[in-house]
């Protein structure tokens, strides 16, 4: 599979998880079934270790549709080489969601503390 298909199957992802609705079981399914499939996707951009393709990856976060953004920075972070000027864009955009009370914040936080931990 080439990165721009990869890619398009990534956003497609990203957009059953910006329709869950948690009090659906089904829906909760598809949404678990989407977060595997993307760890997945950056799986394989990870062990082609290619830099362009992980360049390409990295533009998804400019991508503010259905929180494209957000899910790239975290699975970049996690999982692929990544220049300086991409890893401060990737933790901005984390660090963003990360202000603020509610439980996905609070989330973000303990995330943040521990990528930096590291």
């Amino acid at each position: 599979m080439n990165i721009e298909n990869l890619i398009e199957d990534y956003k497609r992802q990203t957009k059953i998880c910006s329709e869950i609705d948690y009090s659906d079981k089904d829906s909760v399914k598809k949404n678990n079934k989407a977060v595997d499939r993307m760890y997945q996707i950056v799986e394989l951009i990870s062990k082609s270790n290619n830099q362009n393709e992980i360049d390409e990856f990295s533009k998804l976060l400019k991508d503010k549709e259905n929180r494209t953004n957000l899910w790239s920075a975290v699975h970049l972070l996690e999982k692929l080489s990544f220049d300086t000027k991409t890893e401060k864009e990737a933790l901005k955009i984390i660090e963003k969601v990360a202000k603020g009370n509610t439980s996905e914040a609070m989330g973000f936080q303990y995330w943040l503390k521990e990528y930096k931990s590291k």
